[in-house]
């Protein structure tokens, strides 16, 4: 790989000048990085969402490519910021589970805590680490420094439980709402790849589910459209997961579903 990448992942939005000024410090330190936005609208404080849009995105980029992700809570606080190596990538964020989905994903792995002050901006705001401190270390990092030459060897980084997905028997599941997609969809915690294989050999149809003490049957479909506008469905996600929508609708609303929410699932 001759072209150096970093992606950027934050809570900031588009209106204000935070992203723009992350790049310009990482064009002032590495002029030759290109920088790819994943995305900047994560729900403010959002960590889960955050840590759900990068473990989708990260693998579709080239190998030492730099992810920085930035959706922090804690900014200004004693909070530690990671530096992780692995499965041919760096990424960066600051310690508060925003890496979760990747260190639980990652099989060889190198974790560090970055505290060397030379890789950071001379001044520091207590507000905007994403400038002071994110940004100037992608820039290093991408340019040609090593992972562990930020910081000590991190032994236990924060991360937050895995969304459950229980067995309770062959054909019952209780799974969790991973998160709600900008359409409506609820991505569920139901890999795609236990319905392609069931116990009896037979392709599932579709999938009944418990949401609230109702009980609600959704047709398991290819595409959005093999179903009339309104008409509530099960549809092979594109992270690898079983999602729940509504053609041309809001399955969220409409199915009064959250992340984090909780429901019984039966293949049928």
């Amino acid at each position: 790989m001759t072209e150096k990448i970093i992606t950027l992942l934050t809570d900031f939005g588009a209106e204000d000048w935070f992203v723009g000024s992350m790049k310009g410090v990482m064009a002032a330190i590495s002029p030759g990085v290109r920088t790819i936005d994943l995305t900047h609208l994560i729900p403010p404080g959002d960590i889960r969402r955050g840590a759900f849009a990068l473990k989708c995105a990260y693998h579709y980029f080239p190998r030492g490519t730099v992810h920085m992700a930035v959706v922090d809570p804690g900014v200004g606080s004693d909070r530690d910021i990671l530096v992780v190596r692995g499965g041919g990538y760096i990424f960066i964020a600051p310690d508060n589970g925003l890496l979760s989905y990747i260190l639980a994903e990652l099989k060889e792995k190198a974790v560090y805590h970055a505290t060397r002050k030379e890789f950071f901006l001379d001044k520091v705001s207590n507000t905007f680490h994403g400038r002071d401190i994110f940004a100037p270390l992608a820039a290093h990092l991408a340019g040609g420094i090593s992972a562990n030459q930020v910081g000590p060897v991190c032994i236990e980084p924060i991360t937050f439980p895995m969304p459950i997905c229980r067995s309770v028997d062959t054909y019952n599941w209780e799974v969790e709402i991973i998160t709600v997609d900008n359409f409506g969809n609820c991505i569920t915690s139901f890999p795609m790849n236990k319905m392609e294989d069931p116990p009896d050999k037979t392709r599932p149809t579709g999938i009944r589910i418990t949401i609230h003490d109702e009980e609600i049957y959704l047709p398991l479909i290819e595409s959005y459209s093999a179903v009339e506008e309104g008409i509530p469905l099960a549809i092979p996600g594109s992270c690898g997961f079983v999602e729940l929508a509504v053609n041309s609708g809001d399955a969220a609303r409409q199915l009064n579903l959250h992340s984090g929410d909780r429901v019984n699932l039966k293949i049928e």
